[in-house]
């Protein structure tokens, strides 16, 4: 079993992120490659979350902040998770527990699937 982490960028395109997008939906494409080229024998998934509360996304609040001439609270409520329905950042261990499953007897039916938890983001964007 192939695990992949995606994003929501592997959905849909936002602007200023060309590489970024480019890289999501290719690994999404990848891991529906393997799942076809695996013949049942090798199974492959993809997790595409929103933003995960990890020290990456927020070391990049203070400066979106000063950027655009607001607060860091802003940043996170209109900026990034603007589109979402929820909120507030994923916890990372939701991220891991979607790994869990995916890797887990019960998800022998997902060959080549992507599993999008976003808040709603795909949804609204």
């Amino acid at each position: 079993v192939i695990g992949n982490m995606a994003s929501v960028h592997a959905h849909i395109c936002t602007i200023n992120k060309p590489v970024y997008n480019i890289t999501k939906f290719g690994l999404r494409a990848l891991t529906q490659s393997i799942a076809a080229e695996g013949e049942g024998k090798i199974r492959s998934f993809s997790v595409s979350t929103g933003f995960v509360k990890t020290a990456l996304a927020l070391d990049q609040i203070p400066a979106q902040a000063e950027q655009r001439g607001i607060t860091q609270e802003e940043v996170v409520r209109d900026v990034m998770m603007g589109r979402s329905r929820i909120k507030e950042m994923m916890p990372p261990i939701d991220v891991a527990n979607l790994f869990v499953f995916g890797f887990s007897r019960f998800s022998r039916y997902l060959i080549g699937g992507d599993l999008l938890f976003d808040g709603g983001m795909v949804l609204t964007y």
